[in-house]
């Protein structure tokens, strides 16, 4: 059976909801590359307001080109009200990237539960289908958010002391969602106990180094359906590695028993070692 995956750059496949960058209030998302969006906040919830706005100077000056202080003054709160809600810009910035993380997995779980009634009840199509579902979430929200993407993978989220991306408290956390796509397609027996062992690490790097590659990389001037032709090349370079990872294991066993020591998998010696 083949299976097709439903693409967002298709007219009327799919009814989502429209990207973070996309819901800024006008004042904000119309302001000019080296302007401050100049909104007035008059009541309800500062705190994420002021989320709201640190992603709009993100997109327009980036992480380093805004403080709390010209925060308060653009919302045309005091500084002290500011700091009620968040201790710093770091602060700040960590719990927009949360949020990030939050919506993406929510996202993921939407593409899953769109997709599912179309793909019948063979539980190895199911399972294909859920990976395939998860990784093409995760690529739309990095092409729809590229300013909150990076920050969320950069200093003040999972490159912060405190982030640890497989943390099980967050239930929607895209990586635990991968890793139960994964276990999905052992329980179909798609693939086996060997292939999924740390499957997650191949499965994410690859996903994740082509979302960056197309957000901000060589690919990032590329048509939309060229980048997402790539993203199939790559479900397609994963899967099939998982199907054939008994294989390979042994093939690779093979060569390896007739070379020396350390000429793979490890880094060569240096002059003078």
């Amino acid at each position: 059976m083949t299976i097709k995956i439903a693409n967002p750059t298709e007219s009327g496949v799919l009814d989502l909801a429209p990207p973070l960058r996309h819901v800024l209030p006008l004042a904000m998302a119309d302001a000019l590359p080296n302007q401050a969006p100049r909104v007035q906040y008059h009541h309800g919830d500062l705190a994420q307001a002021l989320k709201t706005l640190a992603l709009a100077l993100i997109a327009t000056r980036g992480v380093e080109g805004f403080s709390m202080r010209q925060a308060a003054a653009t919302l045309g709160v005091a500084p002290s009200a500011v700091y009620r809600h968040f201790a710093d810009k770091s602060e700040l910035l960590s719990a927009l990237a949360h949020d990030g993380f939050q919506a993406m997995g929510a996202l993921w779980l939407q593409r899953v539960a769109l997709l599912e009634p179309q793909v019948g009840d063979q539980p190895a199509v199911r399972s294909i289908a859920r990976f395939s579902a998860g990784a093409d979430a995760y690529f739309q929200f990095g092409l729809d958010n590229p300013e909150l993407f990076q920050l969320m993978f950069g200093p003040f989220g999972t490159g912060s002391a405190h982030w640890v991306m497989q943390a099980s408290e967050m239930p929607s956390n895209p990586y635990i969602l991968l890793g139960q796509a994964l276990d999905g397609l052992l329980e179909a027996k798609v693939i086996t106990p060997g292939a999924r062992a740390n499957a997650e690490v191949g499965a994410f790097s690859a996903l994740h180094g082509l979302t960056c590659l197309a957000t901000s990389g060589v690919y990032k001037h590329l048509a939309p359906g060229e980048k997402w032709q790539l993203l199939e090349r790559v479900k397609n370079t994963v899967l099939g590695g998982l199907l054939a990872f008994d294989q390979i294991l042994a093939l690779k066993t093979a060569m390896q028993s007739a070379l020396q020591p350390g000429m793979l998998g490890s880094p060569l010696p240096r002059a003078g070692d």
